[in-house]
Formats: C-alpha cells, sequence, structure tokens
C-alpha cells in the first residue's frame, strides 16, 4: 500500500519557508546554531532548487567564520556600534543598492550613532534600543532641528538598520551570542504607517500633469510617465525608446538611474527589485509618446553635436532638448520649483506614483494585478496600501449581499 505521507526533508538539510511574493527563507542548524537567509524564486519548483545551493553557501560562509582568528574576533567585540557600522558598511555596503547605502549611512550618521554610537555592541540592551526609539519620537528629533517628532516609518527604518547591524554581528561574524535587536522587546512602539497620505485623485493628477506640459516642458515628460505610468522616478529617467512597444501598446521597465555626490550618475541595467516588468500603455499615452519621439527625432537632427545615443531607438525618453540624460537631480530640482511656483508643493514625484496604485486599488483591482504593474511585491502592497483596501471592505461585503438576495429570489 502507498503512503500518503509527505516525504521528509533529509536530516541535517534544514528547511524553507514561503516569506510572500518572490521572497524565500532557507534556515540550517550548523554546530547547534540556527542560520537562514532570505533568497528570491518566482515560485516552488525554483526555490527548492535555489535552496539547494544556499544551504551550502550558509554552511560554507559559517566554517570561514569558524576559522576567522580568535584575535580578529576579540577585538571586534570590544569594537563600539559607531566603529562595528563602519566595518558593516564596508563589508555589506556593496550588496546594497546605491540609494540604499546612502539613506543607511545618513540613518546612522543622524539618529543611531548620536544614542548608542559610544556604547560597545556587547554592552547594548533591547532596553537601550527601545530608549532610543522613545527618544526618536520625541519633540527636538529631526535631524535638521526644529521641534517634530521622526514619523513612526521612519523611526522602524532605524531599527531595520540597527536589527541589519546586529544580525551581521551575531549570524555573519559569528562574533556575539545574543541579538538585542531581534528581541521582540526591542521593537519600536511607534506606528508602522504613520499617517497615511491622501492620495490624488484623477481629476487632480490630470490638472498637474497639463500644467506641467503648459509652464514645465523640460520636466513633462517625467511628470507624464510617473503619473500614467506608475514608475518610480529612478525607473522613469531610464526608460529608453526600445522599452516601449507602439504596436503591444506597452513599456518594458528593465533599468534603473542613481545619482549621488559621490559617484554620479549611475544607470543600472535592472530595476530596484532586480526583476523586468512589462507596463501596458492607454491610447493617450501611447500618442502622447508618439509626438515626444517625433519631436525629440526632430531635435535630433537639428542638433549636430546631439549628446544622445548612437541610435535613436536607444535614446532616453525623458531627455533635453540635447538628447542628454535628464538626471535625477536636475529633474528633482526642476520638479520642487514648479510645484512651488504652483502652490503644490505637497506633490512629488513618488506621490504621483502613489496616486496611481491608490486609483487602481479605488478601481477594485486586486494586490497580484497592481504589484506586476508597479513593481511592489504583493505583501508590500497590502501592508502600504492597507488604508485603500480596507474602504473596499464595505462595498464587497454589500455586492455579495446583493448577490446571496438575489440568488434567494430567484427560488
Amino acid at each position: 500500500m502507498m503512503s500518503n505521507e509527505k516525504p521528509r526533508r533529509p536530516k541535517g538539510t534544514g528547511s524553507m519557508r514561503h516569506l510572500g511574493g518572490d521572497r524565500w527563507q532557507v534556515t540550517v542548524k550548523h554546530d547547534g546554531r540556527r542560520i537562514s537567509r532570505v533568497f528570491r524564486a518566482r515560485n516552488l519548483t525554483e526555490a527548492n532548487r535555489i535552496a539547494d545551493a544556499v544551504r551550502l553557501e550558509l554552511v560554507a560562509d559559517r566554517k570561514k567564520v569558524a576559522v576567522t582568528s580568535g584575535a580578529e574576533r576579540k577585538q571586534r567585540q570590544g569594537w563600539t556600534v559607531k566603529r562595528y557600522l563602519t566595518y558593516y558598511f564596508e563589508q555589506h555596503g556593496p550588496d546594497l543598492a546605491v540609494t540604499t547605502l546612502r539613506r543607511y549611512r545618513t540613518i546612522a550618521d543622524h539618529q543611531i550613532i548620536p544614542h548608542i554610537g559610544s556604547r560597545r555592541m556587547a554592552d547594548v540592551t533591547p532596553a537601550d534600543l527601545n530608549a532610543m526609539y522613545r527618544a526618536l519620537g520625541s519633540d527636538g528629533a529631526r535631524k535638521r532641528g526644529g521641534k517634530g517628532a521622526l514619523s513612526g516609518p521612519t523611526i522602524w527604518t532605524v531599527h531595520a538598520v540597527v536589527r541589519a547591524l546586529f544580525t551581521f554581528a551575531c549570524e555573519v561574524q559569528g562574533d556575539f551570542e545574543t541579538n538585542p535587536a531581534a528581541n521582540k522587546g526591542a521593537r519600536p512602539k511607534a506606528s508602522r504607517t504613520g499617517k497615511a497620505k491622501k492620495a490624488l485623485d484623477v481629476a487632480e493628477v490630470e490638472r498637474f500633469v497639463a500644467l506641467a506640459a503648459e509652464d514645465a516642458p523640460a520636466i513633462a515628460v517625467p511628470v507624464m510617465l510617473s503619473a500614467y505610468l506608475g514608475t518610480r522616478r529612478s525607473e522613469t529617467l531610464a526608460l529608453r525608446w526600445c522599452d516601449v512597444d507602439f504596436d503591444a501598446s506597452e513599456a518594458t521597465i528593465r533599468r534603473s538611474v542613481t545619482q549621488t555626490p559621490k559617484d554620479g550618475v549611475k544607470v543600472r541595467e535592472s530595476t530596484k527589485t532586480d526583476k523586468d516588468r512589462v507596463v501596458p500603455l492607454d491610447a493617450h499615452t501611447i500618442g502622447r509618446l508618439r509626438s515626444v519621439q517625433s519631436n525629440q527625432r526632430r531635435d535630433r537632427l537639428a542638433h549636430k553635436a546631439w549628446e544622445g545615443a548612437r541610435s535613436p531607438a536607444n535614446d532616453y525618453i525623458c531627455a533635453t532638448p540635447t538628447g542628454a540624460m535628464l538626471t535625477p537631480d536636475a529633474f528633482a530640482t526642476a520638479f520642487r520649483t514648479f510645484a512651488r511656483t504652483n502652490g503644490m508643493s505637497h506633490i512629488t514625484p513618488h506621490l504621483l506614483r502613489h496616486a496611481y496604485v491608490s486609483q487602481m486599488i479605488a478601481l477594485g483591482y486586486d494586490p497580484v494585478t497592481i504589484s506586476a504593474i508597479t513593481g511592489h511585491s504583493p505583501d508590500v502592497l497590502l501592508k502600504v496600501y492597507a488604508h485603500a483596501f480596507d474602504n473596499l471592505k464595505r462595498e464587497a461585503v454589500d455586492k455579495l449581499g446583493e448577490a446571496r438576495e438575489a440568488a434567494r429570489a430567484a427560488k
């Protein structure tokens, strides 16, 4: 008789858990300690295949740590939080996106180091972290002065950096046995979502896009794309004409651009999530893009020193009149000036993306469909836009009630 029991994983191979979306976690036990790592996979089959390699890497990394000289480990165990943060960024920084690393360094300099930077890593307790989070949530905590407190989401980001630091020190380097940031008592008491932003409605977005086309032609195209495609700023400015399929009425988001004082403008051949995605385009957007393309090709012929690509297909859609890329800093500055001049300083490129998502939710579309267009993971979408989905609950229940009533009446 064949057994219906699910075959058990061989002893010593650890466990695998689906965290939602394309995120999976592998946990193995080595030398009496559990070690884990998060990786990405599209489905269970791919996750099982990747997990085997991840398990081997985990054990190999742990063995490397084990052979580290006792003198080096002992030296690190005496380091302060400030010194260990420097070491963490040196070792782990190359694995982070440029903008993420810059933000983590800013958080370390302005929020973490002033509060616990002088304490030895070994001496930090959950109570110390809680005291820091309470201080960050009190008046006068903003880095540029003023009377305001940090928002709940910002405090949780500080906690994420602290937890990443101690996880690196404990699980990767093996320098400490206890991770104070992993203790449930160390979690911030602040709200994860903070105050919900008021989403712009369709009419407000249309007015803003039309006004930009009239008064700010230098940024009219990226404003339109941010509003109509729901793309991130880094993705909007990196779009080329070869990414647009006019026949299929769709655009492929496959790259991103960042700009920092140290590294300047950098174009990555991948998005923030390292996954390409296809965004359908409506007829109006296709018409606008055709007009923009026609004007740009006319400018290309008029300028002998064209600063764009060798072929028109590789020119950036968001470009200057001479074909050069519109850089993130130039776009941000021009956007702020335009919005402030027209009494709409509350509108940002990210708020246009936020409006796109909120309007999709209001139309009743599900998180999986929306995330496939915007590049969010469904679980993040549900967390960030929970308030918007809440508004659909009553409508959903009422419609189900109407369907039941109709079924009862038909008997």
